[in-house]
């Protein structure tokens, strides 16, 4: 068995099992984040996981071909809505957008599964930190996480470092962040990169990677840098 994870852009990423496209999580609308190109269906997938079906950076279920299924995690987080992933419950948090947000601060929810015995925590369009408290379901339940570093309308680094000292991840995705075609004043990599400079740093050169990879320091998490498949 294998797994292997694409970062597809932004906060959108695609699962593959052994070989087979899987999972696609918080897919863009290319036209509302600056990618170019028309909204048509460019992914393949058996199933949809979402952290709301409100903003148009996280949740174009079009984008991925053949109707498959979705999975709302707001609406897990809110009760109205029950789903496993490989026999396990999709454990969920429920969050919102930075209070800022001009738009205003819709809710979404961050949501944990766990394919092929890792645990992967996807950080929805967090606006905001959270405490121990609040992440107590994901504590334990964090090999993946794939972390939003770009600032802009979402929680600040300052508030993202805590976040990762109690989730205590073995990997580290970094997500939504400044990175050509994509702006939206977000900060650039650089910019978590550089508060972590004690870290592991494995820039892939590629899209996608297969895990797990080895730890090269068992006590700090490894910083995972993919390129996006999806920017034009």
């Amino acid at each position: 068995m294998s797994l292997s994870i694409e970062w597809v852009g932004l906060a959108c990423f695609r699962l593959w099992k052994n070989g087979r496209p899987w999972l696609v999580l918080d897919p863009y609308t290319p036209s509302a984040v600056g990618v170019g190109g028309p909204d048509t269906p460019f992914l393949q997938a058996d199933q949809i996981i979402v952290s709301s079906l409100t903003d148009k950076g996280h949740s174009c279920i079009k984008i991925v071909e053949g109707n498959p299924p979705v999975i709302n995690a707001l609406d897990l987080s809110e009760g109205y809505q029950q789903a496993e992933i490989d026999g396990e419950p999709i454990l969920t948090v429920k969050a919102a957008e930075a209070a800022d947000h001009p738009e205003g601060a819709d809710d979404n929810a961050l949501f944990a599964f766990k394919a092929e015995d890792l645990w992967i925590v996807h950080m929805g369009d967090l606006g905001y930190g959270l405490t121990a408290e609040q992440l107590k379901p994901f504590i334990g339940h964090c090999d993946v996480l794939l972390a939003i570093v770009g600032e802009k309308l979402t929680l600040t680094l300052d508030e993202l470092d805590p976040m990762i000292d109690i989730l205590n991840p073995r990997w580290i995705l970094p997500m939504h962040y400044y990175l050509p075609p994509i702006d939206g004043g977000m900060t650039p990599l650089d910019g978590f990169l550089k508060r972590h400079p004690q870290e592991p740093l494995f820039f892939v050169r590629h899209h996608t990677i297969s895990l797990p990879i080895l730890s090269v320091n068992n006590h700090r998490p490894t910083v995972v840098v993919l390129e996006p498949s999806g920017y034009q």
